[in-house]
């Protein structure tokens, strides 16, 4: 048997991948990157055709929808070309986003009659020898209306099904069909709709703090913000939300890797709003962070566990600023969660402490949610502070 060391680096990195995370996350994209391998490897293994980078939408239906969301504006009437099979995934997207498809019966080489008014022509099919690239680039030379390959709209989320199949993700966004409906702005991974209800976001200048796996980014993005910077430490994550950014075209979006403890108005000058949802407990310094999203924004949003006097276990620890009291729990970070913090102590505040913090710095509290919470501590709080008028 061969030892892993006398293994290629191709296979080897595959295997580690699949060592370090879950087997029914990766099964299936340890499948994909496998075939990929093998088939880059093997010379001999297949005379077939092939496009080794295009994502196939039969292995992942979503794959259609994603590649819909791409499509430049404006959108009624878009004509497929290709078989039946090619254009019916891409057809049933194209309806469920509201745009009339017009399938056309097409293979490469063909002409093509436009009878009927349409915006653009997406080629449904995937080029994978010289004729059918000499053949898309006849089409649009001829075509009277602007032709878009397919593999233009999916190649941007290869980089999304490699990270998925690399890097950890959360449990709720492990796959790309799991992921797909909030990075569409389809669903709120969080109920930013709440406070959205309370401070109206559209048009809103915001920096938002960890946005780990992209999925509040892109809620943030759904719900109109103008211009949104986002903050983040973990290379993992900015990598994940780096390639959000890019497949999904969020142009309105700068992502900065910093550490949020220096990050104020000095440095970043002003905006309309703090989105911080599950980070404020990964402070080492929780009074220097609250004071620096209050010099960002008089509006501030923190989501986040708070202590109970059963979760975490232990005592509470008094901190103070200026005379004042507020009760914590303190707890380890750990060093390889990607959803942990990045120094060794966090703090959980008690609920009732951490919104003192705020009124005591001149804001009104405006509860959003309030829950009981199983996990690491024993509340789940989410309220918007502001101390000038929203």
């Amino acid at each position: 048997m061969h030892r892993i060391h006398r293994l290629t680096p191709t296979l080897k990195r595959m295997l580690n991948a699949a060592i370090n995370r879950s087997p029914s996350e990766n099964m299936k994209s340890l499948r994909i990157r496998m075939r990929h391998w093998l088939s880059s490897e093997s010379t001999h293994a297949s005379t077939k055709e092939f496009n080794a980078t295009v994502p196939d939408v039969n292995e992942e239906p979503v794959l259609a929808d994603l590649a819909v969301s791409r499509l430049p504006q404006p959108r009624e009437a878009l004509g497929l070309l290709g078989t039946p099979s090619d254009t019916l995934p891409f057809a049933v997207s194209l309806t469920r986003a509201g745009v009339r498809p017009v399938s056309m019966e097409w293979e490469w080489g063909d002409t093509v009659d436009l009878r009927e008014r349409i915006d653009a022509l997406l080629v449904c099919k995937v080029p994978t020898n010289a004729q059918h690239w000499r053949a898309l680039k006849k089409l649009r030379e001829d075509a009277a209306v602007r032709v878009i390959g397919i593999h233009e709209l999916l190649l941007p989320f290869s980089t999304l099904q490699l990270a998925q199949s690399v890097l950890p993700y959360y449990a709720e966004t492990s796959t790309l069909s799991s992921i797909a409906p909030y990075y569409l702005g389809r669903e709120y991974f969080r109920p930013i709709d709440r406070l959205d209800d309370v401070l109206p976001l559209s048009g809103k200048s915001v920096i938002e703090f960890g946005p780990m796996d992209g999925c509040l980014t892109a809620g943030l993005v759904a719900a109109g913000v103008g211009r949104l910077v986002s903050i983040e430490a973990r290379p993992e994550n900015y990598i994940k939300t780096l390639i959000a950014r890019h497949a999904f075209g969020w142009d309105n979006v700068e992502l900065i890797m910093d550490d949020f403890h220096n990050v104020d108005a000095i440095t970043y000058g002003r905006f309309d709003l703090v989105f911080a949802h599950g980070v404020y407990y990964h402070s080492i310094a929780p009074f220097h962070f609250f004071q620096n999203m209050l010099s960002l924004s008089g509006n501030v949003f923190i989501g986040g566990f708070c202590a109970t006097d059963s979760l975490p276990a232990g005592a509470y620890e008094v901190m103070t600023l200026e005379g004042r009291e507020y009760r914590v729990k303190r707890y380890r970070e750990s060093r390889v969660d990607m959803t942990a913090g990045i120094n060794a102590t966090g703090y959980y505040f008690h609920k009732d402490d951490l919104m003192m913090f705020f009124r005591d710095e001149g804001c009104e509290v405006t509860v959003l949610s309030d829950e009981e919470s199983d996990i690491t501590a024993g509340r789940y709080l989410r309220f918007l502070a502001c101390r000038e008028p929203s």
